[in-house]
């Protein structure tokens, strides 16, 4: 997305001119108020898409004016980002409560300025898009596919749009855990409320990076709708902390602060969360919670039958949004994909029909797809390229960590089918990753 229209309201004459300067340079177009009264005369001439307002200023505050945009519903179209030299937590939570897109501390970082903007472009560009989307076609967001898996997992989600308890989603990296989930925040009552993500690093990042007001921005964009977190498994102490109060007491502590919140909680793990429970990384009562309603999504290559429906569903959703041509799988190349291993699951699917899609026409062969699939296993196995510059035993190691690491990822971490489709016994097969350093969870 080009760069937008940008509104700089400060007081500071040098802040304004020298952020003028930065942002013109970046190709925005800038326009500046030194005060409240100047600020409502320049968005009502031209609605900036995002405004850097100045928390204190001389005649009206920030805050004051956010409540204005507030209530003129300006801040559907514009992200506010509120600047201040004497910030305090609670101003930057009111500023959040209000609709503030982010708050930052004087003295500005000219780096952190550019990359706020940016992303709140980002932002502005997706919702954008998922306007457009939801314009042109009703979204499919219930599992695909007629077999008794995706059958199951339907049914397992109707049962649960009449309940709010936390739900803890397993599975494989690719095999859909973002896509159940969305499917159970819309089948819920609370389906018109909003739907927040955050990855397991994101939540650890807020809080070691004294962030705790733009975690609170993401926890009241969830007020009343569903809170996903990815890679649970990941949580820091006081990340797992924070989530407990939140689904034990709907309330969080922020400062001297409580701030309640009403907020479904979707836990998605690709199965190691009973590990790090063991080794006393993950609190047991927040574990026992999230386990009530467990749902394990099996992996595209124990439903390979729902391929030629999740083919005619990801061939019609890049035809309609991506413009790309009309083609169809032949059944030859239906029964090759049906054969595969699918080792990167429905992403690793949906990858190739943007690709076949996006290089050829007319019918799709089963030659065709052979040649992709040749392609995609070649280009992964560019990384374990022989090195002749290492010693043979280095090399034999490099070989035998590369052939392992692909077995695990085919197998979806499993060490038993793992140990029986290389031969190894399963204890030594234990040592061997251990010695190489694999992770059978998360081979790389």
């Amino acid at each position: 997305m080009k760069p937008g229209k940008l509104l700089i309201v400060d007081d500071e004459k040098d802040i304004r001119n020298l952020m003028q300067e930065i942002f013109a340079e970046e190709g925005y177009q800038v326009a500046t108020a030194a005060n409240g009264i100047q600020a409502k005369q320049a968005w009502r001439q031209s609605l900036p898409d995002i405004m850097f307002l100045d928390v204190w200023m001389p005649d009206v505050d920030g805050i004051s004016l956010l409540k204005e945009m507030q209530e003129e519903a300006l801040l559907e179209h514009t992200k506010v980002i509120m600047m201040s030299g004497h910030g305090t937590i609670e101003t930057a939570i009111e500023a959040t409560r209000l609709g503030a897109y982010d708050f930052l501390e004087k003295p500005l970082s000219l780096a952190k300025l550019i990359v706020t903007a940016e992303r709140a472009m980002e932002n502005i560009r997706l919702n954008q898009e998922n306007r457009q989307l939801k314009q042109k076609l009703p979204e499919q967001f219930l599992p695909i596919g007629k077999s008794k898996a995706m059958v199951s997992l339907r049914e397992t989600i109707e049962r649960l749009s009449k309940f709010t308890m936390p739900v803890l989603i397993e599975g494989e990296s690719g095999s859909g855990k973002h896509h159940l989930a969305r499917a159970l925040h819309k089948t819920s009552n609370r389906k018109d409320a909003a739907i927040v993500e955050l990855s397991a690093y994101d939540f650890n990042r807020y809080l070691e990076q004294m962030q705790e007001s733009a975690l609170i921005q993401q926890l009241r964009q969830a007020d009343q709708g569903t809170l996903v977190v990815a890679n649970i498994e990941q949580l820091s102490i006081d990340a797992q902390n924070i989530l407990t109060d939140l689904i034990n007491h709907k309330q969080v502590q922020v400062g001297n602060e409580t701030i309640d919140l009403d907020i479904r909680v979707i836990a998605l793990s690709r199965g190691d969360l009973e590990l790090e429970v063991e080794h006393k990384n993950f609190r047991d009562d927040l574990y026992q919670r999230l386990k009530v309603m467990p749902i394990a999504i099996p992996a595209l290559r124990q439903h390979t039958e729902d391929i030629p429906e999740l083919l005619d569903f990801f061939i019609n959703h890049y035809v309609t949004h991506d413009a790309l041509e009309y083609r169809h799988f032949s059944v030859p190349a239906q029964n090759i994909l049906r054969q595969y291993a699918w080792p990167g699951n429905l992403k690793e699917l949906q990858n190739l029909v943007q690709r076949i899609l996006i290089l050829g026409n007319g019918e799709i062969s089963d030659e065709e797809v052979r040649k992709y699939l040749s392609e995609s296993h070649n280009e992964s196995a560019q990384t374990a390229a022989i090195d002749t510059s290492v010693n043979l035993k280095e090399a034999k190691d490099r070989l035998e960590a590369a052939y392992l690491s692909q077995l695990l990822r085919e197998t979806g971490g499993n060490v038993s089918e793992t140990a029986k489709r290389s031969g190894i016994d399963r204890t030594n097969l234990y040592r061997k990753l251990k010695n190489l350093g694999i992770d059978p969870k998360n081979p790389v």
